[in-house]
């Protein structure tokens, strides 16, 4: 079997029972990405990054610090560039990866598309971060040193993974979905 099927396995059917520890760092690593995102929402490229997509449309999802709505990826396309725009966001050390700037704003953004509740939001996080956290284990600084941004090479298919959890896919749509990431 191959890792992506079985990381895609452990998304699809991974309990979701998370210890307490592990769900109040979670809470925080939402309220801070949306403090950063709020922050970062007036600067230069959040604000070029919005007029580009603005022009596709509106949609139901919030772009933090403004009054505007966007369809659920061009939200979290805009929320992620605040987020990370005063890099003030958290850092997964084993990665050298910015974590919650890539997962926070896209589940925010999905979340909010599809209604879903706080809890289910919380167990994606969890599941993209550990995602993240075992393919920065896999990978080692050796790929950040060659010159790769972990927080896309790497933070792309955690996003990948947590959304597919968020969307409860499974199996072989979550192996899809971290695939094309």
């Amino acid at each position: 079997m191959s890792p992506s099927r079985i990381i895609a396995r452990w998304i699809s059917d991974c309990s979701g029972t998370w210890n307490e520890t592990a769900l109040q760092g979670a809470r925080r690593a939402f309220h801070d990405t949306a403090a950063c995102m709020l922050a970062g929402s007036g600067d230069v490229a959040v604000n070029n990054v919005h007029a580009a997509v603005a022009v596709w449309g509106t949609g139901e999802c919030t772009v933090v610090g403004t009054p505007n709505r966007l369809s659920a990826p061009w939200a979290a396309l805009v929320n992620g560039t605040a987020a990370h725009a005063l890099d003030f966001d958290d850092v997964l050390e084993i990665g050298a990866a910015h974590a919650s700037a890539a997962l926070v704003p896209a589940l925010l953004a999905l979340g909010e598309e599809r209604n879903a509740s706080v809890a289910a939001c919380l167990d994606a996080y969890l599941v993209g971060f550990e995602v993240l956290a075992r393919l920065s284990e896999a990978m080692n600084m050796t790929h950040y040193f060659r010159g790769w941004h972990t927080t896309l090479s790497l933070g792309a298919p955690a996003v990948a993974a947590a959304c597919a959890r968020l969307l409860q896919l499974d199996e072989k749509r979550t192996l899809a979905a971290i695939s094309l990431a």
